[in-house]
Parts: C-alpha cells; sequence; structure tokens
C-alpha cells in the first residue's frame, strides 16, 4: 500500500500537471506506435488480441504496461510498475517506467476500470501524441474521451476506431 505521505506528494504534483496540460496540437501522421495502460494482468494478451483485429497494428508495435499493487513475493517485470516504482513528488524511480513515460507513442489507450492515481500520473507524464481512455476515470487525461460506466474495451475500440478513422490517424 502507497503511503499517505508520498499519496499526497504524488497527489500535489498531479494537481498541478493536470492544470497546466497544454494542448499541443497533434502530429498530422498515422498511428504506428501504441503504448497500452492496464490494472489487471491477465487481460494484457486479450487486449493485444483486440487491438491487433480492429486496428492495422502489428504486435511489435504495441508496448504495455500494467499496474499492479505491490508485493514482495513478485517479481519484477518490464511489463509491470508498482507504487515502489514512485518516489515522492511523483519522480519515477525505475528504469522501465521513465522509459515507456518518455517514449514518443502515437497512441496511449488506458484501459484502467478504476481511477488510479499512479496510473493517471503515467497517462499525464506519457508523451503520447494521442490520448485515449474512459471518461469515468479522468477525462481531463484524454483527447479522446469514451463515456461507458461499464469500461468495456470492446466499447472504447469501436469508438477509438471511430474517431481516429475521422482524424485520419488510421
Amino acid at each position: 500500500m502507497i503511503s499517505t505521505l508520498k499519496k499526497k506528494s504524488i497527489q500535489k504534483v498531479y494537481d498541478k500537471l493536470v492544470v497546466k496540460k497544454e494542448n499541443i496540437p497533434h502530429k498530422e501522421t498515422k498511428v504506428k506506435s501504441v503504448a497500452i495502460l492496464l490494472d489487471n494482468e491477465a487481460l494484457v494478451n486479450v487486449v493485444i488480441a483486440n487491438l491487433t483485429n480492429i486496428f492495422p497494428f502489428q504486435k511489435a508495435d504495441i508496448r504495455v504496461l500494467v499496474y499492479k499493487e505491490y508485493s514482495k513475493k513478485e517479481e519484477p517485470s518490464t511489463e509491470l510498475f508498482t507504487e515502489k516504482d514512485f518516489g515522492f513528488k511523483a519522480s519515477l524511480k525505475s528504469d522501465n517506467l521513465k522509459d515507456f513515460v518518455k517514449n514518443k507513442y502515437d497512441l496511449l489507450i488506458n484501459y484502467t476500470k478504476t481511477s488510479n492515481l499512479l496510473t493517471n500520473m503515467v497517462t499525464l507524464l506519457s508523451q503520447a501524441d494521442f490520448k485515449a481512455g474512459f471518461a469515468e476515470i479522468d477525462d481531463r487525461l484524454y483527447d479522446i474521451v469514451v463515456s461507458d460506466t461499464s469500461f468495456n474495451e470492446a466499447v472504447l475500440n469501436q469508438e477509438l476506431k471511430k474517431y481516429l478513422t475521422i482524424l485520419n490517424k488510421i
């Protein structure tokens, strides 16, 4: 569990950054690289399979990062991050998390089903050109927001495909 002091420190940085978030013009290029944020490790293969079926993406072009509660028994993985990967004032400790945030993906899709300060922080810090996610989480983070109270990945994918096609991104 994340300490209260650390959580307040990260929340304070998050609140400042989300207000300062600039509306940077998007590139006119097609989506080639995709970053995925999940809060359920079991969904990784399902989400990748769905994306490669619905969109013209290759599996090699998709990078997945999963938030998981910290456990001493758990082996560190390049696909996982925990609260231990964050320091005070939202500093990133792990190289894996730093790399994910600094990479310039064409699209970031946040499939998390519950509002989580740490996944929201990763979304906010990400250098992705386009960001998409559920409206019920924090719609200030995204360029494309899908309102679906059941948090259905299929609905998000359908709406995302529709809007990316309209914007000539796929």
